[in-house]
């Protein structure tokens, strides 16, 4: 038995036309840009959470600095206070964050001590705000 070979031209089929490759590239540079978009978006949220992070530790350290004093030191005197200049998230001067404290006496015993701190990141001003009441030593 012989053997049957079968051709058939390719006279109509010729490849990609320029057009169906422009689309295609169109439609991959649609998707690179939204994923870099969603990057950006994550990596500029993670940055506002860990700077929020910080900020809330800053006024909970001062907080507890505070409310471990005794309560007739001179550092739980009623009034407004603020760190000297802008600190880090270590405490120390040359940072983004403003931190004040303001001392209220509530009777002769215990005191009201509210702690803000201020920053400011990407052009928004925010705030985080911790509050206690203490009579001193901890309590």
């Amino acid at each position: 038995m012989g053997t049957i070979i079968i051709r058939r031209t390719l006279k109509d089929e010729k490849g990609f036309s320029l057009i169906e490759l422009l689309i295609a590239m169109s439609v991959l540079a649609i998707g690179m840009l939204a994923a870099a978009s969603m990057q950006y978006s994550a990596v500029r949220n993670n940055t506002q959470g860990n700077v929020s992070t910080q900020a809330s530790m800053l006024a909970k350290s001062q907080l507890e600095m505070l409310k471990n004093q005794d309560i007739g030191s001179a550092v739980l005197a009623a009034g407004d206070y603020s760190d000297a200049t802008p600190i880090d998230e270590n405490g120390n001067p040359g940072g983004i964050y403003n931190r004040f404290w303001r001392i209220d006496p509530l009777g002769t015993s215990a005191r009201r001590i509210r702690v803000t701190v201020q920053w400011t990141k990407f052009g928004d001003s925010r705030s985080v705000v911790v509050r206690s009441n203490t009579k001193g030593s901890g309590v």
